[in-house]
């Protein structure tokens, strides 16, 4: 097993009870709410998609929903969590080399992935494969942009208490990055914006390359 597989499966277990704590439960809520508010979604896959947490609300409407994560450890406890939902396909699958074919997707969904990645615009590349023309790719990050400097340290004494140093590999993604990245692979970013209060998340919604 390599190391990006082990690094987050340590924490498995209590995953979302962890982030809970760093983020902030009503953080998150409003996140979900966020989430919840992408309709239609159609055939779907979910990246990282860790404990399930996004799961249940893109489930809701997804005509079929590939939820994914490298992580085997992450998908027992999501197996375990998630409700009996007939259209969720739980599978194993590395962002960087996607066992799905060209254009198979009409949503591609990753939520806190690009932050924790190296190379995170190669993820972005290969959602991008097996996005629909003018399908939807959706991204989230928590991310310090735009947080006070008092919030800044509290969340990263949080996040050091809860999961230690954070992977080398790991970059802060920020709206205008975030755009950047999707343009450079040929998406038109319809939304991208920051959300959250006390903490932060960089939120991007782009289209494949058919209309608009």
């Amino acid at each position: 097993m390599t190391e990006k597989e082990t690094h987050w499966s340590r924490f498995a277990a209590d995953f979302e009870e962890r982030n809970e704590y760093v983020v902030g439960k009503a953080e998150i809520e409003l996140i979900l709410r966020k989430v919840a508010e992408q309709k239609s979604l159609g055939r779907t896959l979910e990246l990282a998609c860790g404990a399930g947490t996004y799961t249940q609300v893109l489930a809701k409407e997804a005509e079929l929903l590939y939820a994914t994560d490298l992580s085997d450890e992450m998908l027992v406890v999501a197996r375990k969590k998630l409700p009996s939902f007939s259209n969720v396909r739980l599978e194993k699958a590395d962002c960087f080399n996607l066992p799905y074919e060209n254009n198979s997707f009409d949503t591609v969904f990753m939520a806190n992935l690009l932050h924790i990645i190296p190379e995170p615009e190669n993820a972005v590349t290969e959602a991008t494969r097996v996005l629909k023309d003018n399908g939807r790719l959706i991204a989230l990050s928590f991310t310090t942009e735009g947080m006070t400097f008092l919030n800044k340290l509290k969340m990263g004494y949080r996040y050091l208490r809860t999961y230690g140093k954070p992977p080398a590999d790991g970059q802060q993604l920020t709206v205008e990055g975030a755009r950047m990245m999707m343009e450079s692979r040929s998406l038109t970013v319809i939304t991208a914006e920051l959300i959250g209060h006390n903490v932060k998340a960089v939120f991007v919604i782009a289209r494949g390359n058919g209309e608009v």
